[in-house]
């Protein structure tokens, strides 16, 4: 092989080595912009789905004093409706998503949002009175929706 063809076949590699790279780099920012895009849109999905499960949770909470009156078939449909409630819980299970727990009845701050507080002589400050919506989490700890809570503030 003569030095010009070398050199003619050393620069069409360097070119198609460079058109690589070009390539490498405009698939790699369209990658991350399309998962820029579906985290932006899981994380929508999920806050809409967080809406439903709250419907769900307000119908149980208005009906809970009523239900014990209803008959039969009223009780079976109400349970219906909470088992479809635990399947979405599950499913968000599944996918590494938990509802936000406060076992020792104190508002943690960045998990809930005080959304307003009362007076409650004998009682700590910060301690939970009322979860009026719960939060959501997922399991690497990053939060969806912090939960709107009522707590204790005295003087």
């Amino acid at each position: 092989m003569s030095d010009a063809s070398q050199h003619t076949a050393k620069e069409f590699l360097r070119r198609r080595l460079i058109d690589f790279q070009k390539r490498i780099a405009d698939l790699s920012f369209a990658l991350a912009s399309l998962q820029n895009d579906h985290q932006q849109w899981e994380k929508e999905f999920y806050l809409e789905l967080f809406e439903v499960l709250d419907s769900f949770e307000n119908i149980f909470q208005s009906i809970e004093e009523i239900e014990p009156q209803w008959d039969k078939s009223a009780r079976a449909a109400m349970q219906s409706f909470r088992s479809i409630y635990r399947k979405i819980l599950r499913m968000l299970s599944q996918r590494g998503i938990e509802q936000i727990e406060f076992p020792d009845q104190r508002a943690v701050f960045g998990l809930c949002r005080v959304v307003e507080t009362k007076t409650v002589p004998g009682m700590e400050n910060e301690h939970i009175l009322s979860v009026l919506r719960k939060g959501y989490r997922k399991k690497n700890g990053e939060i969806l929706r912090p939960a709107e809570v009522i707590t204790v503030l005295n003087g």
